[in-house]
């Protein structure tokens, strides 16, 4: 039976690029449209359809929903076969395309009636549907233009509780934070649609909000401690980057999950699939949770394009690539190339899934690309996936090696017995040297004096340098840090600023400082109810603290050659001298470097 066709093209004064975050997130636009809830059984691992229900205007409707097929900026399409009702298909979308300073916009839809005399009525409610989104695509262009972005729908908003809202922000307030983020949050809490108030990532915001990153995710944490805001663990599949469990608290976290859409299991890694999101507290701000539209682009920001294979033709797609890494990803195969910028790199690239490897790069010219996706002999769903989407997490491992973290939820640890692996981590090891003379000299009360207010002062530069003091041993200090470039500045900030020190604590008294810094893969485990850490990165960490002289720093290989780390060394120190030892316990030879600090500059 032909289906009955509509299709219109507009003009909106505001560009593809403003306009896709908006007309792109479906489920806002269905809840705005007064659309009813759905409810979804979840992707077939298949080909990653979803069957989907809901009730309109009273009855059941029940279809199966295939992915939507889209490119950022460019338009979408969507295919939905109803299992009952008036009609048995549906399939429509928008397309969109640059002009002037503008979008030419089409939008599109075909609808194919159960029989033959539903034809008239199919008509009038494609008239109407389309009527409907052509108002409100026209509304946001209008507000873009206005007001630089499109209000929450007056439905989308649940009642905020005044007067406990009120005490608890002045609670947040109180708290010693950036009180420019803590305006911000507070506002967004009032302001924002209930679905922006659910699983909210901090860096995403800040970024938004033109906000320093880790100032926004302090002011999170504490507005979690103030009653204004949840947290929760989200568990994410590596091949579909979806959420598949979600933990109110580091101890649920096992060491493998499953992702029953890809049908794998993967082991669990702090840095790569534990993400730490925050939601509206229930007291304050009952955020409703419904979905409107089960397989909207907005559910899967991190995919620049995701795109329907049938298997059997090349499929070309034109994109706008940014001088950024993504990942193309066929999700049937768990199988991904990686885009990489080169200057003079082609502007058309053929991803031919049949033969790559996993991981195999592929350079293109950043700018307008077109990409040729060979036939894979079967049907497939791939997605052109953002690299820097995965920078805008608030990982479990960056989160746990915060001070502020640390301080605020000390209870945040795992479960006893559980073993999570981390990719990457430095550690900063200190000792303070002469400690034990140091009490003979001055006495028992006066040397615990220096060692304790010593401990202030270097979780003091650990925490301004992104990292957290794990514990300490005696008159030593093991602290951790997302990144090595952060533990080596704050190594650099100890021996530069000892002078602070000596002069405060010990002025007759003079001590010094042996420091050593390592990074590199390690376990993060449960010890006596905090969160440690152990493997072969962390003995090391604590030997090369050993071939410290005092007043120096030791670094290893991996510091030494992290390009991140290059900025610091070039401009902070004064002398670096080269040695190769042998570590007490560790087999072979390390290559080491003792590094005199530049005094600080007042």
């Amino acid at each position: 039976m032909e289906p009955v066709r509509l299709e219109q093209t507009f003009l909106l004064s505001s560009a593809p690029a403003a306009l896709w975050p908006l007309v792109s997130n479906t489920d806002r636009l269905n809840r705005a449209l007064g659309l009813p809830a759905t409810t979804s059984s979840g992707a077939d691992p298949e080909d990653y359809s979803q069957q989907v229900s809901a009730r309109l205007l009273g009855l059941p409707l029940r279809w199966r929903e295939e992915p939507f097929d889209y490119v950022d900026g460019r338009g979408y399409e969507v295919v939905r076969e109803f299992h009952a009702g008036p009609f048995t298909r549906f399939q429509g979308g928008l397309r969109m395309a640059a002009e002037g300073g503008g979008t030419k916009a089409t939008l599109y839809g075909a609808f194919w009636p159960r029989k033959e005399w539903l034809r008239p009525l199919a008509g009038l409610f494609a008239r109407k549907a389309m009527g409907d989104m052509l108002a409100i695509y026209r509304r946001i262009d209008e507000s873009l233009a206005k007001l630089g972005t499109f209000p929450a729908p007056p439905r989308t908003l649940t009642p905020l509780a005044e007067d406990l809202f009120a005490s608890r922000s002045a609670v947040l307030r109180g708290q010693p934070v950036d009180k420019p983020c803590a305006e911000r949050l507070l506002a967004h809490l009032q302001a924002a649609s209930d679905d922006e108030l659910r699983g909210m990532r901090p860096f995403e915001l800040a970024d938004r909000w033109g906000l320093p990153r880790l100032a926004t995710l302090g002011v999170f944490l504490h507005a979690t401690k103030a009653g204004l805001l949840d947290l929760k663990w989200e568990v994410l599949c590596p091949n579909c980057a979806a959420p598949k469990e979600t933990l109110a608290s580091l101890s649920q976290l096992k060491g493998t999950s499953h992702c029953g859409s890809c049908e794998i299991d993967y082991g669990v890694s702090l840095d790569k699939s534990v993400e730490l999101r925050f939601s509206v507290n229930p007291s304050v701000r009952d955020a409703k949770g419904a979905v409107f539209c089960a397989g909207s682009p907005a559910h899967s920001r991190h995919a620049a394009a995701q795109l329907r294979l049938d298997g059997a033709a090349v499929r070309t797609v034109e994109m706008d690539l940014e001088g950024r890494s993504y990942a193309v990803r066929l999700l049937q195969t768990k199988r991904a190339v990686l885009l990489r910028p080169a200057i003079g790199g082609p502007a058309t690239v053929s991803v031919d899934f049949g033969r790559a490897e996993d991981g195999d790069e592929l350079a293109f010219r950043p700018g307008l690309v077109k990409l040729l996706f060979q036939p894979t002999l079967a049907p497939g769903l791939a997605r052109v996936e953002k690299e820097s989407w995965k920078d805008a997490a608030a990982t479990a491992e960056l989160v746990t090696t915060m001070q502020e973290f640390r301080d605020l939820f000390s209870s945040e640890v795992l479960a006893p017995g559980v073993e999570i692996g981390i990719k990457n981590l430095a550690l900063l090891f200190t000792d303070l040297k002469g400690s034990t003379a140091l009490y003979e000299r001055v006495g028992d009360a006066t040397a615990y004096g220096v060692v304790r207010d010593h401990f202030g002062w270097l979780t003091a530069i650990v925490a301004a340098r992104g990292g957290a003091v794990v514990k300490t041993i005696g008159d030593a200090v093991m602290a951790v840090f997302p990144s090595g470039e952060g533990a080596l500045e704050a190594a650099l900030d100890m021996q530069s600023r000892l002078s602070e020190l000596t002069s405060r604590l010990a002025p007759r008294e003079p001590v010094a400082l042996k420091i050593g810094v390592h990074q590199g893969p390690s376990i993060a485990i449960n010890a006596g109810g905090n969160l440690d850490y152990f493997g072969t990165m962390v003995n090391v960490a604590a030997r090369v603290q050993n071939e410290s002289a005092g007043g120096d720093i030791v670094i290893t290989k991996a510091i030494s050659e992290d390009p991140a780390c290059a900025a610091a060394l070039a401009r902070r120190v004064a002398s670096a001298d080269h040695f190769t030892i042998p570590l007490k316990g560790l087999t072979g030879e390390f290559d080491l470097w003792r590094l005199t600090a530049r005094p600080a500059i007042e």
